[in-house]
């Protein structure tokens, strides 16, 4: 009997060894795997109510070549699963060591939020995926490119060459800088003369520019007539090919001056021909254009394959596991 109980434990001693050596780490299967997105948006668009993005992942295969690999990019809007637009793009086979990288250009409307996800897939079945946001402001107009760099007001003054005439003309002269190599586009300035005692707008009307050289500053001048005897508010806007750059408002004295008289009857006259009436300078170039916010690029799920037992796992432990209990009842029938 005591033969047969250390049968048993050395077969018990034999499954466990067995099973121990089976569960032993086997070689990977291999799997793709998105190393990471870069999402861009390229130059020289124009201005237009979409804009062209560029998705570019890189994609690893782990452990071991991979075969059959496809890519996925879509593109939901953000926080829904309405899909805007889908790209799918056979990618082929991959090799361990070696980054695939792939470029996939995307259209989309500006203004919204998406999230665009890319996902890889490999022998038809999903390996990994994940998703980036992405805002894309507005872009009806021409980028301010100059509004905050190369283009700079260095006076507003506004004259006239009659302060006694009436109407009145006004002479708006303004100083544009430019310091950038190239010549600027088409400048244009918005005028608007509203008059403080009626609250009437007396003038709105906009002009044209030209250009300023690269490297140069230049004096334009705009006249416009407006009656004599009152106090106006005047606006300016300059713009760049539509897009604004500065804007300037600033009061202008024109009504009649107390008079002043002096001993004898004499009455003194503060008007001059020519007065200069200078308007605020700019201090600060407006704010810069939103820009195209993209978020860090998150993995939401992997469908990376699991470690897997040996092959024969099962059967080897049915064998030991029987043996075992016919042994174990072969002692109890003897005893």
């Amino acid at each position: 009997m005591r033969e047969l109980l250390g049968a048993a434990a050395v077969v018990v001693l034999l499954s466990l060894v067995l099973a121990a050596g089976c569960t032993s780490p086997q070689p990977q299967t291999g799997y793709v795997t998105i190393r990471g997105v870069d999402i861009s948006i390229p130059d020289g668009q124009p201005p237009s109510n979409v804009t062209r993005i560029t998705v570019v992942p890189y994609l690893d295969a782990v452990y071991a070549a991979v075969e059959g690999v496809d890519l996925q990019v879509s593109v939901k809007e953000a926080g829904t699963d309405i899909v805007v637009t889908e790209k799918v793009l056979p990618v082929g086979n991959l090799t361990p060591g070696k980054t695939a990288k792939e470029e996939v250009s995307l259209v989309l409307e500006n203004g919204r939020r998406y999230a665009v996800w890319v996902t890889v897939w490999q022998d038809g079945r999903m390996r990994e995926s994940g998703s980036v946001d992405v805002f894309l402001p507005d872009r009806t107009v021409a980028e301010r490119r100059l509004a905050y760099s190369l283009l700079s007001i260095a006076a507003i003054d506004v004259m006239t060459p009659d302060l006694k005439a009436d109407p009145v003309t006004l002479d708006i002269i303004t100083e544009i800088a430019n310091s950038g190599r190239a010549s600027s586009g088409d400048l244009t300035v918005d005028l608007r003369a509203v008059n403080l005692q009626t609250g009437i707008t007396a003038v709105r009307e906009s002009r044209s520019l030209g250009t300023v050289a690269g490297g140069s500053t230049a004096e334009r001048r705009v006249s416009v007539t407006v009656p004599n005897g009152y106090d106006y508010e005047i606006g300016i806007r300059l713009a760049e090919s539509g897009a604004a750059f500065a804007t300037s408002t600033g009061r202008i004295t024109l009504a009649p001056p107390p008079q002043v008289v002096l001993a004898g009857g004499a009455v003194l006259d503060s008007g001059k021909d020519t007065s200069p009436i200078s308007l605020p300078v700019p201090t600060s170039a407006p704010a810069k254009p939103p820009s195209a916010q993209v978020g860090q690029f998150k993995v939401q799920s992997s469908g990376a394959p699991m470690p897997s037992q040996a092959p024969g796992l099962g059967a080897a432990l049915a064998v030991a596991g029987t043996l075992g209990a016919g042994l174990a009842v072969l002692a109890g029938r003897r005893r």
